[in-house]
């Protein structure tokens, strides 16, 4: 047999390894995009007129244009949570499980949920049958949910309160409140033995018990104590009671951050404004992407956080499965992501920012030539994101990415976040990394904690503009002109700006226990944030009320300051920053940064240099190294004053560990804390 010719073998050689080059390497660029580009020039409809003259045009959702009705619920037959509950117990799903994790998993079954919650609900009616409020301070757990769910069924008031909330806001939402009954833990009870008396509290019911300490007899003195369990036992109610659209469901409490003895403000949140965030956010989801009972939800944040609620109420209403972890630990996140493959999830910015963190760490740690080809494999994605496409099988996707998304469970493909506060480079490593959409939120506790979501299609989103997304199904929205001494102005250019104005059935226009209602303008809520129109109908929030300020180092003379701590966020060389500058004639700029540790390490052997992170303001150095990364990362993105500030007059202070609420540099809802940051820096020359 004549041996083949070695000509043919090598061109057949050459030829396998073109296609296999093609197939793992340019196919993921090969493909069309997702979705039209037309579809996403114009995310948003604009009304042909203005209100007035000082304000910009009137953004709706390109679903719901001028003229047509804003959306008000998901379906026309299900007007508030609680129908939409009891549409629910005809789904019998008695292998259903809701996973609920802590620091140890206790999985309840659907129908056992059910009958909890049932059983509690008619345990309230006898315990109160006239109370208006019903307070749960829990973490994460089954009895959260529990508690809640009894509360819709009732048609009593929820007012729900994160376990992470400092004792004396607890005292104050009590008081303000009037809530004669409180669902908690013993533990948590007995920090309130204190000041019990002070409120309307008439009733305990407690998940585990009492010890004989004097708190505890302080508490059994002021109030009856029950147990969860007892009041779960007694028999369900034998009609449902009748809730209608305009009655609240829940109160979200929040206290004032500069005056700690300011009174918390309450805002009811219908039956009606819930299901129309319900409905504005998942009307921005296409068809292949809806909701069902098959889905997995994963919530990290408090149950009583006000977005997070929305997603719970979303979970439940369609029959989810729920998974529950109060945390910021990103390691902890990806355990439990891997035991509970989560379909989506809602990620606030603190643990979205460890997630980067947690992978970027170990990504650094390749052999320099596997580091440079991932970051070639990464670059191409991102590529390909930035263009409308989701990357398709490829060799990068084979032998990386598919790995970090098994690490989170390998199902996640909807992540809702927090746009705001969210710094762009997150949000391009959640996308390029874990296949999900990112998909960028913005709202206020008055809003149900949405105003507007990124596109589904729309990659780009939060990356290049860092833009929120345009207005939700349920709302529309405006800009209107800021006070004279901030300037911003529908006329601006580029772009308009302004105070961010919405208008919708999402949007709650009354406070619990107070007579004077939410201020409205013909319908119009004006939030405390500033924003911009971008040419696609967007939304860049640009700061807030606290931050805009006026500064001398701005060319313009007005200083955005979250917008300068976006665009420093996107070094490498940190992870977490907070802009500080002390009054608008100071000629000095003050940075408190969270150093990436990888970087501070490759650097260090490189310079033959000593540091040890738990002791990094002893190590000068390293606040030189990343002074030199903010300001080349400042000209970067268009920041040259920056730049050209004296480097005498650019104070970096590096603070060991990453930004949380633990160590006062992050709030609860992930925004920065500037009066720690303050402290820290100290005051600045001029």
């Amino acid at each position: 047999m004549p041996l083949v010719d070695p000509a043919t073998l090598i061109a057949a050689a050459l030829a396998a390894v073109a296609a296999s080059v093609y197939l793992y390497y340019f196919s993921s660029q090969a493909n069309q995009p997702d979705t039209h580009p037309l579809q996403l020039a114009h995310q948003s409809s604009v009304a042909s007129v203005r209100e007035s003259p000082n304000e910009s045009p009137v953004y709706r959702a390109k679903t719901t244009p001028a003229g047509t009705q804003l959306l008000s619920a998901p379906s026309p037959a299900l007007t508030t949570l609680t129908d939409a509950l009891r549409a629910v117990r005809t789904l019998r799903r008695p292998d259903a499980v809701q996973f609920i994790a802590a620091e140890k998993v206790v999985r309840v079954s659907s129908d056992e949920m059910a009958a909890r919650a049932s059983g509690l609900a008619a345990g309230l009616i006898r315990l109160s049958a006239r109370a208006s409020s019903v307070a749960i301070l829990l973490p994460a757990s089954p009895e959260f949910l529990v508690a809640y769910r009894a509360c819709l069924d009732t048609g009593v008031v929820a007012v729900p309160i994160s376990a992470a909330t400092p004792t004396a806001s607890i005292h104050a939402i009590l008081r303000h409140s009037n809530a004669s009954v409180l669902v908690t833990s013993a533990e948590l009870a007995m920090r309130l033995a204190d000041s019990i008396k002070t409120t309307s509290l008439k009733h305990l019911v407690l998940t585990g018990e009492l010890d004989g300490s004097a708190p505890a007899e302080a508490l059994r003195s002021a109030t009856t104590v029950v147990s969860m369990s007892e009041l779960e036992a007694g028999e369900a109610p034998e009609k449902d009671s009748v809730v209608a659209p305009a009655d609240p469901a829940y109160v979200l409490y929040s206290t004032a951050d500069d005056d700690a003895s300011a009174l918390p403000r309450g805002v009811v949140i219908t039956h009606a404004n819930a299901m129309a965030a319900i409905a504005g956010l998942l009307s921005n989801l296409p068809a292949s992407q809806v909701i069902t009972a098959a889905d997995v939800y994963l919530s990290t944040a408090s149950m009583a956080n006000p977005a997070n609620l929305n997603f719970i109420n979303i979970a439940l209403i369609h029959a989810c499965s729920i998974c529950a972890l109060e945390t910021t630990d990103a390691e902890a996140f990806a355990t439990y992501s891997y035991s509970f493959r989560p379909t989506f999830v809602y990620l606030e910015p603190l643990i979205s920012r460890d997630l980067v963190q947690l992978f970027y760490s170990h990504i650094v740690k390749y052999p320099q030539l596997e580091y440079k080809i991932f970051m070639a494999g990464y670059r191409r994605v991102v590529d390909s994101l930035m263009r409308g496409m989701t990357p398709k099988w490829s060799f990068w996707d084979f032998t990386y990415f598919r790995h970090y998304r098994n690490v989170i469970g390998g199902k996640l493909r909807l992540m809702f976040i927090d746009g705001p506060s969210t710094p762009s480079k997150s949000i391009e490593w959640l996308r390029a990394l874990h296949g999900a959409r990112v998909i960028p939120l913005f709202g206020s506790d008055q809003t149900t904690a949405l105003v507007t979501a990124g596109a589904f299609y729309d990659y780009a989103s939060a990356i290049d503009t860092h833009n929120v997304g345009a207005p939700l199904a349920c709302n529309e929205i405006k800009l209107v002109d800021s006070d004279p001494e901030v300037g911003l102005t529908a006329n601006d250019k580029p772009y308009p700006r302004g105070a961010i104005a919405v208008r919708g059935p999402n949007v709650a226009t009354r406070l619990w226990n107070s007579e004077k209602p939410v201020e409205l303008n013909d319908g119009w809520l004006e939030l405390p944030f500033y924003g911009e129109i971008l040419p696609n109908g967007t939304i860049d929030v640009i700061g807030t009320r606290q931050t805009v300020t006026k500064s001398v180092l701005s060319p313009t003379g007005l200083l955005l300051v979250e917008r300068l701590e976006r665009a420093l966020s996107s070094s490498r060389a940190v992870t977490d920053l907070c802009v500080v500058v002390s009054d608008p004639a100071s000629k000095s700029i003050a940075i408190v940064a969270h150093p990436r540790p990888m970087e501070l390490f490759a650097t260090a052997k490189k310079l033959k240099k000593e540091y040890k992170m738990k002791q990094i303001e002893n190590y000068p150095w390293c606040a030189n190294y990343i002074r030199e990364k903010l300001v080349q990362t400042a000209k970067d993105n268009h920041y040259e004053w920056l730049a050209n500030i004296p480097v005498e007059n650019i104070n970096v202070k590096l603070v060991s560990e990453p930004f949380s609420v633990a160590n006062g540099l992050a709030k609860p809802d992930g925004s920065n804390n500037r009066e720690s940051a303050k402290k820290l820096i100290g005051s600045l020359s001029k």
